[in-house]
């Protein structure tokens, strides 16, 4: 049986906050340049950052859903169109040596982002996470209009390449995901079972051969050897 959660007294734009500090502190800032830890792959430092999130929201996982090992990689693919999608979940610092430092810390920020924007989904749509909740709060989020909107204003900040403080950092990216509009609680609202998630409201996305709200601001993909 489910018990009471005192987490979901805290308001959401806190653990929010809270959230995006806990991730951005990880990163190294020298000469207000922000950058990736040396020798360190995306997922890594993501995978700490995961654990640090669940702690902060600490929903109600009864089922045990967010402690699975597949979330964080089912959460990334939510967030990432497929021509990014692999900076991100590729377990090796390879894939990611021939990006510069700005590359690196748009997809980190941006992942980080999408994190936080499931977290807060599964808050208002809880009150415990299950194995189905997840699924359809990943697909209405992959499909959603916020997630391309935050993703492409985050990757094209120049901020990202230089900035005076960690703080600057946090407020800029909680502007970023508070920029939405009036729909995305209508899709966080409960649905019935058997719903059909993919309405009018949402349909487009099925049409999109290949997304690329993923990318940095003027990057682009170049085959490994």
């Amino acid at each position: 049986m489910a018990t009471f959660n005192d987490s979901y007294a805290r308001p959401a734009t806190l653990q929010c906050q809270e959230s995006i500090s806990a991730a951005i502190s990880l990163i190294t800032l020298t000469h207000n340049h922000p950058s990736i830890p040396s020798n360190t792959c995306l997922f890594t430092l993501l995978n700490q950052c995961f654990t640090k999130i669940q702690s902060i929201f600490a929903l109600d996982d009864y089922y045990s859903v967010l402690s699975s090992p597949s979330t964080l990689e089912r959460i990334l693919t939510a967030t990432f169109d497929t021509a990014s999608l692999g900076f991100v979940t590729e377990k090796s610092v390879r894939i990611i040596a021939g990006l510069d430092d700005h590359d690196k810390i748009s997809l980190y920020v941006q992942a980080v982002a999408g994190m936080v924007l499931v977290f807060r989904r599964l808050r208002s749509a809880g009150p415990v996470v299950s194995a189905n909740l997840l699924a359809r709060e990943l697909q209405l989020f992959a499909e959603s209009e916020q997630r391309g909107r935050v993703l492409e204003k985050i990757g094209h900040s120049a901020l990202l390449s230089h900035c005076h403080s960690r703080e600057g950092m946090v407020e800029f990216v909680v502007k970023a995901m508070d920029e939405r509009e009036d729909r995305h609680y209508a899709e966080t609202l409960p649905l019935p079972d058997g719903t059909d998630l993919l309405n009018d409201s949402v349909q487009w996305v099925s049409d999109r051969p290949c997304k690329n709200m993923g990318l940095p601001w003027g990057f682009t993909i170049m085959a490994l050897n």
